[in-house]
């Protein structure tokens, strides 16, 4: 077992008594990870044991898991829930003041939607939104590092200025204090910037590239994020400035990959190529012919594929979500031009037309889709199982309307 009593001799006497320990860790691995925060306060040996990093592994390995998919989101209308503990709001525990204190709490400015950040639980099927102590920033990035069991929003607007932040907030799932799950601020990044390029690489560290500062221009510049040290540090900027990219982690040797996006003078123009950063080299290379639509964002039209065994693949592998009547081929395989990394592209086959707005990502190797535009599927989610042989057929989620909003970003993780 990877969790163990005797870990540094913080754990006393038996988890559960009368059974051994292995029994009781099989046990408590089988708690729904929403009453996680109440066992936290049922004995010491209890809380060592949940907030141990390797207890997630331990809860994956026996299939109990929960595949948490985490939406920045506009809200569609005031909620009216209840905090329950662990900073969750839950939509099947309503409490009006709720709803009323946070309206006091965070003025809505005139015109400006007000964002929340929403969890959809693919496990138990249900949807809940996540307590923040503060107004979040408009079109954050949102990125989940599995392994520290954390969840980023970063940079984003100003709600009330309408310009590119550097905030960064940090939600711990398996912090050993209080709830469990807590918010804090962490350390901003060195600039300002929206709409950029953003991804997990490697076990503590998030990438960020591009996107455009308050004058809207176009952004070389790039750092990265130690979530466990709480420090930015900043890498060579990359060859082009890219408005409006999107960012995905290389299978091995920890390499980010920016894709498209635009420049300055060529808004809306979306670019064919792409960079790839080696930390190695500490350099960045290109990579043509990678986006072969100039009318269309990467964003919410691509996701990271389905795991695989990485083997001697140097690269990352992509879904690519197109309507149903653009012409593309089926799948593309790229190389940059230092030889070293490969992006492989598969095309997913929306079941919507080109009229129709999309936000597309990946969940526990699913496809997933939030539809809009105002179709007769708008309002709702739709996820594709890619393992079946015939790439399986998509299938309606349960979507409450205070949950239907298209998304801005999103992100996945384990609990």
């Amino acid at each position: 077992m990877g969790v163990s009593k005797k870990k540094s001799g913080e754990i006393r006497g038996d988890l559960i008594p009368g059974l051994p320990e292995e029994l009781a860790i099989e046990c408590l691995v089988r708690v729904p990870f929403e009453f996680h925060s109440s066992m936290n306060s049922v004995c010491r040996s209890w809380k060592c044991v949940i907030s141990s990093r390797s207890f997630i592994k331990e809860r994956i390995s026996f299939g109990k898991a929960e595949s948490l998919l985490c939406l920045v989101q506009p809200l569609t209308s005031p909620p009216s829930p209840v905090m329950i503990d662990g900073g969750e709001i839950s939509e099947k525990k309503k409490v009006e003041e709720e709803g009323e204190s946070q309206m006091t709490q965070q003025p809505r400015v005139t015109g400006t939607p007000l964002y929340g950040l929403s969890v959809y639980n693919a496990t138990l099927d249900t949807w809940h939104r996540v307590a923040i102590p503060e107004r979040i920033p408009l079109f954050c990035e949102c990125v989940a590092i599995q392994d520290a069991g954390k969840l980023l929003l970063i940079g984003g607007w100003d709600p009330e200025t309408l310009q590119p932040v550097r905030d960064v907030y940090v939600l711990d799932f398996f912090a050993g204090e209080g709830s469990g799950r807590r918010w804090r601020r962490g350390k901003p990044m060195s600039a300002a910037r929206s709409f950029f390029a953003c991804a997990s690489v490697g076990t503590t560290k998030v990438y960020v590239a591009g996107g455009h500062d308050d004058q809207k221009n176009a952004l070389r510049s790039a750092e990265v994020y130690d979530v466990e040290k709480d420090e930015w540090s900043t890498i060579p900027p990359m060859t082009e400035g890219r408005d409006e990219c999107h960012g995905f982690s290389m299978a091995t040797d920890f390499g980010f990959c920016v894709l498209s996006g635009y420049g300055t003078e060529t808004q809306g123009q979306f670019r064919s190529d792409g960079e790839i950063y080696d930390p190695i080299t500490n350099s960045w290379s290109t990579i043509e012919n990678v986006w072969p639509f100039p009318d269309l964002s990467p964003r919410g039209r691509t996701a990271a594929a389905a795991d695989e065994s990485a083997g001697d693949f140097r690269g990352c592998r992509l879904w690519c979500f197109i309507d149903s009547e653009r012409q593309s081929q089926p799948r593309w395989e790229i190389e940059d031009d230092s030889m070293k990394w490969k992006v492989v592209v598969e095309t997913i086959r929306l079941p919507v037309t080109t009229m129709t707005s999309v936000f597309a990502g990946s969940l526990s190797g699913q496809a997933v889709a939030m539809i809009g535009g105002g179709g007769e599927e708008s309002g709702t989610m739709m996820m594709k199982t890619t393992a079946e042989k015939n790439g399986g057929k998509w299938s309606h989620v349960n979507t409450p309307s205070g949950f239907s909003s298209l998304p801005f970003s999103c992100s996945s993780i384990y609990v």
